[in-house]
């Protein structure tokens, strides 16, 4: 065999921002990569995370087997390697409550409002959002404790790059690859700080919030150095688009239309409110909001993709088809069981543990269809290569 030819390929591993979704679909996705493969995804030269991805990535440099990852979200048993790291971890998970004083009632970030509206023809409306709105009010040191106990060691000694965004400027920031003083669960808890939702983080004297606010995948820092191959795990991509979108604002129009009675005539003056009745519906059902973030988040994904494909790279990208999308809408907004998180015994009845056990296993189903067709069998072969 051709020495040349059987040399390890390099390969580069993205795990998407998504909440609760992202961390059972990456499960998914790295236990079928190694079952298919033989490629495990502690092997990766690279991993870098966005918000609950920064997790996953965390728990594969920790040690945690793919395979156990999988295990873990579906409430089943894991090995005993994976057992003894998790056990690491005897912090509960709790999130507190903090209080903004009368100076935190307005923007909290007037600075990162203006800059992301000057220029005009650069403006971006998302960071403009999260200035101009109030900070949140949920802690996470719990979740930092939990990480450092997963992970005691300050960094990983394995390149592990996780994102985050400076509050005072909207600059995106690379835990891991940036001058920045912070340990490997500081920067996590960092990329993890949903604008609103959580208290922005303080790493070294600057407030930081998630990662998703730039970029749900941020892909396109895979490279230089170039890979041979990156792996992108993307479940708030996919199958989505403005049809969805329009869909679900054509359905609450009718809705409105019908309850004051109007049915397809032309409204008079006086009966021209409905259409506040419609924009209404349309946000609590919720479908127009998560139609809109998937074509956002699938854009930017395609657009990254786009960059690193004319640097040479080849791109993987593991994201849900419609009945897939389907799935992760399903539970995305619902309350998450915080048990089965790290040390704490999953409760398997409770339907969030249920939901996420479904998508790791769509998940794993996904990747096993992807590498199974024509264009598929290419990327095994990759990983196959880098397996060694």
């Amino acid at each position: 065999m051709d020495p040349i030819e059987a040399a390890p390929l390099s390969v580069g591993l993205v795990f998407s921002g998504g909440g609760a979704a992202a961390e059972a679909w990456h499960a998914g996705v790295v236990r079928a990569l190694q079952a298919v493969t033989g490629w495990d995804a502690r092997s990766a030269d690279l991993i870098l995370g966005t918000s609950a991805g920064a997790i996953t990535g965390l728990c594969l440099r920790a040690g945690i087997p793919p395979a156990d990852l999988y295990a873990h979200r579906r409430g089943e048993p894991v090995s005993e390697e994976g057992q003894a790291i998790i056990d690491r971890v005897v912090t509960p998970y709790r999130e507190g409550r903090s209080e903004r004083d009368w100076n935190e009632q307005g923007p909290q970030s007037p600075t990162l409002a203006a800059r992301a509206l000057w220029p005009p023809w650069q403006t971006r409306p998302l960071h403009a959002a999260v200035g101009l709105l109030p900070r949140g009010t949920r802690t996470t040191e719990a979740l930092q404790q939990r990480l450092a106990e997963l992970h005691p060691e300050p960094w990983p000694a394995q390149p592990f790059w996780v994102t985050a965004v400076r509050l005072s400027d909207g600059e995106r920031v690379v835990f891991g690859r940036d001058d920045i003083g912070a340990t490997a669960a500081e920067a996590v808890r960092a990329s993890c700080a949903v604008p609103v939702m959580f208290e922005p983080v303080d790493v070294d004297g600057r407030r930081y919030v998630d990662g998703g606010v730039h970029s749900y995948t941020n892909a396109d820092l895979m490279g230089p150095p170039a890979f041979d191959l990156v792996v992108v795990s993307s479940p708030m991509s996919g199958a989505a688009g403005w049809s969805s979108v329009r869909g679900s604002l054509s359905d609450a129009w009718t809705k409105a239309r019908d309850s004051v009675g109007l049915g397809d005539s032309q409204p008079a003056a006086s009966d021209r409110a409905w259409w506040s009745e419609a924009l209404e519906l349309a946000w609590s059902d919720g479908r127009a909001f998560r139609a809109a973030r998937r074509q956002w988040v699938d854009d930017k994904l395609r657009e990254e993709v786009e960059g690193l494909g004319r640097r040479g790279m080849s791109v993987l990208v593991v994201e849900p088809d419609a009945d897939g999308v389907e799935l992760v809408d399903t539970g995305s907004d619902a309350e998450v069981d915080r048990t089965g998180h790290a040390g704490e015994e999953a409760d398997r009845g409770h339907p969030a543990q249920v939901w996420r056990s479904e998508l790791a296993a769509d998940a794993d189903r996904t990747v096993r269809r992807i590498l199974s067709d024509r264009v598929g069998l290419r990327f095994a072969g990759l990983l196959r290569r880098a397996a060694g």
